[in-house]
């Protein structure tokens, strides 16, 4: 089986520093990214399983991240877990997957990024030009 890549959005490295090692150390490939526009960035590069973001960054925010991905058919199928602080805003669209509220217990979030990959059924269309 391959090894599965998460991408982490966040834009305090304090929180993504320790997320990259410990999802690391439970044998996923991690990609990191300041905000949301690096986010797509590297998603379009890279194309990872899974992405938890932060609500509240710079640049582009986790919502409008949510939002452009689940409009781009290359991407509309990867599993997003929003990881906030903030009260989210109610929202009538179903743009993440899993919301969890910082400070999020570790062994948790390991839990719901467990679920959510070994429940993705999805099929990830071929990139343009492949």
């Amino acid at each position: 089986m391959a090894v599965q890549t998460i991408l982490l959005v966040d834009d305090d490295a304090k929180i993504l520093a320790p997320l990259q090692v410990l999802l690391e150390a439970e044998g996923y490939r991690v990609l990191l990214a300041s905000d949301g526009e690096a986010g797509i960035r590297l998603t379009g590069r890279e194309h990872p399983d899974l992405i938890v973001t932060d609500w509240m960054m710079p640049v582009l925010d986790g919502i409008a991240l949510c939002r452009r991905l689940k409009s781009d058919k290359f991407t509309a199928c990867i599993p997003v877990v929003l990881l906030t602080a903030a009260e989210p805003p109610l929202l009538s669209e179903a743009l993440w997957n899993t919301l969890l509220r910082k400070p999020t217990p570790v062994g948790r979030l390991v839990d719901v990024i467990r679920d959510l990959l070994a429940h993705s059924r999805k099929r990830k269309p071929s990139a343009p030009g492949n």
